[in-house]
This record gives C-alpha cells, sequence and structure tokens, in this order.
C-alpha cells in the first residue's frame, strides 16, 4: 500500500507537511515528446519502452545530458520553472544551474516487484545541512505503473530529520539518523509531465523495476537551487517562501552555527587529504 496523497491541501502545503507533492501534467507535451524522442535515439535499438530490459538498455544514458539538446529544454518549460519560481517566493532568488540526469529504469527480469521499506538522504558520512540551498525534482517522460522502478518518498521524514538536528547538528547518515527514516512509503507512479518535487531531507529510495506489464521508469532528476544558502530562519516571519516554511520545523528563530556549504566543502577535503595521507 502506497501513501495517499492529501487532496484537500495545496502542493506547496503539501511539499511543507510532507516533504514532497505531486503536480499532474505539468511539464509541456511538446517538451516530453522531444525529450523522450531523444532518450529513445540514444538508445538506438529501435525497440518500445515496455521492450527495454536490464540487458539491452542502460540505466545511464550512454551519451553525458549536457550533449542532449532536448532534455536540456527542461528548465525552459513554464510549468517546470514556475514550480522553481514559486519554491522560491521569486524568480531572483534561482541560481540559473542546470543540474540534472537522466535515471532509465527498464524492466529487470530477475528484480522482485516490491519496493524499499525505507528511504536514505544524499548526504552520506558527512554533514547534513540544516537548511541547504534547494530542492529536488522529477519529471517524467514516460507512463510507468506500480513497481515500475518508481522514485519512493518517505513522507514526512524531513521533519524528523530536521529536528534530530537541531537538537545536534554534527548528527549523520546513516548510522545515526537512519532509523527516522522508516515509514510507509509514497510510490512516484506517474505519467508523461507529471513532476515529483522533494525536500533535500525527506527520505526517499530508488527500486528495481519489475512491473506487470513491464513499462521502465523515464525521469529526469533535477535540482532546483538558490544563489545563497540559507543561514536562518524565523518561524513567526508571515513572508516566508514555501521553500523557507519546509525548513521551519526548528522550534522557533534558529540559526546555523556556521556556513553549512563551506563546512561540508571542508569536511570532504579533510577525509581526502586523509585518505590520500594514508597510502
Amino acid at each position: 500500500m502506497t501513501f495517499p496523497i492529501d487532496t484537500k491541501l495545496s502542493w506547496t502545503d503539501h511539499y511543507v507537511e510532507h516533504g514532497f507533492a505531486v503536480l499532474r501534467n505539468l511539464a509541456s507535451p511538446d517538451f516530453v515528446r522531444d525529450a523522450m524522442a531523444e532518450v529513445a535515439e540514444m538508445l538506438g535499438h529501435g525497440l518500445p519502452p515496455t521492450q527495454w530490459t536490464a540487458e539491452n538498455s542502460p540505466a545511464r544514458s550512454r551519451k553525458p545530458v549536457s550533449q542532449m539538446p532536448a532534455l536540456q529544454r527542461v528548465y525552459d518549460d513554464p510549468g517546470i520553472r514556475n514550480i522553481i519560481d514559486t519554491m522560491f517566493g521569486s524568480p531572483d532568488h534561482w541560481n540559473g544551474q542546470r543540474q540534472f540526469q537522466l535515471f532509465l529504469n527498464p524492466y529487470d527480469e530477475a528484480a522482485k516487484a516490491e519496493v524499499s521499506p525505507a528511504g536514505h538522504i544524499d548526504f552520506v558520512s558527512c554533514p547534513v545541512p540544516i537548511f541547504g540551498s534547494g530542492f529536488m525534482f522529477q519529471v517524467a517522460l514516460s507512463k510507468s505503473e506500480p513497481f515500475s522502478g518508481n522514485i519512493t518518498i518517505y513522507p514526512g521524514t524531513h521533519k524528523a530529520i530536521q529536528r534530530a538536528l537541531v537538537e545536534n547538528p554534527d548528527l549523520q547518515y546513516p548510522k545515526d539518523l537512519q532509523p527516522l527514516l522508516e515509514c510507509e512509503p509514497y510510490e512516484f507512479v506517474a505519467e508523461p509531465g507529471d513532476v515529483l518535487v522533494f525536500h533535500h531531507l525527506v527520505g526517499h529510495a530508488g527500486n528495481y523495476s519489475h512491473a506487470a506489464n513491464r513499462r521502465p521508469r523515464v525521469v529526469l532528476h533535477c535540482q532546483g537551487l538558490r544563489k545563497t544558502w540559507l543561514h536562518e530562519i524565523d518561524p513567526a516571519s508571515p513572508t516566508l517562501s514555501p521553500w523557507e516554511r519546509s525548513l521551519a520545523f526548528t522550534g522557533g528563530r534558529y540559526k546555523v552555527r556556521q556556513d553549512e556549504y563551506e563546512w561540508i566543502v571542508n569536511y570532504k577535503r579533510k577525509k581526502q587529504e586523509a585518505k590520500a595521507a594514508a597510502v
């Protein structure tokens, strides 16, 4: 059973409360058609999607997405730009970076029709940013079905993770935070043009593709990033953007103890230096 979308909430309120939102039929049909055609051309075998398999269709693109002009148009799509502008409260805050990947999950005969019982976050064995600088979203290019290898989201876990980090910013994933990422998941079963928006601290997971009708998952996995990282928040402020409201589960006004971006960069640099010195 999958977590039900709360249709009483606006998509921005759903994102704030549950750490994700789904916007149906958002990306333009012209973009989706051209992008899917470019993916099929990259694969080169001429087979319909229901005949794409783990043997004949690689999960990672054979061609860099920077060399795929149709995919590059994702950030020019009016619906996508509206998501970014709405989340940040202004078109002036997006940093303009087009950071995305093509995720392809073709049918895998050896896989099981199941989803992961728990999620993960993308900050592994390093500092986890309480605020960070943005959010993630996936744009579906093809129709999927249950167990197509769809991403699963673990609703509300962003709040548990943030509250734990406010209490102790030195906590790390997975050794300290993994138990907070286990709950009933939401599986993003999509139609072409559907968009999933999700929080940087919400648990999420990739899954194997073994759907009844052999439909693959084909999505663009994208980031929407601000020009500047957030350093302080007051939950009582009436002017918070939806993105800021999703970061306001701090129990009151909160300021990070140090620049989170510099903290993560320096931590990783020191780990690399220590590894190199040990060789």
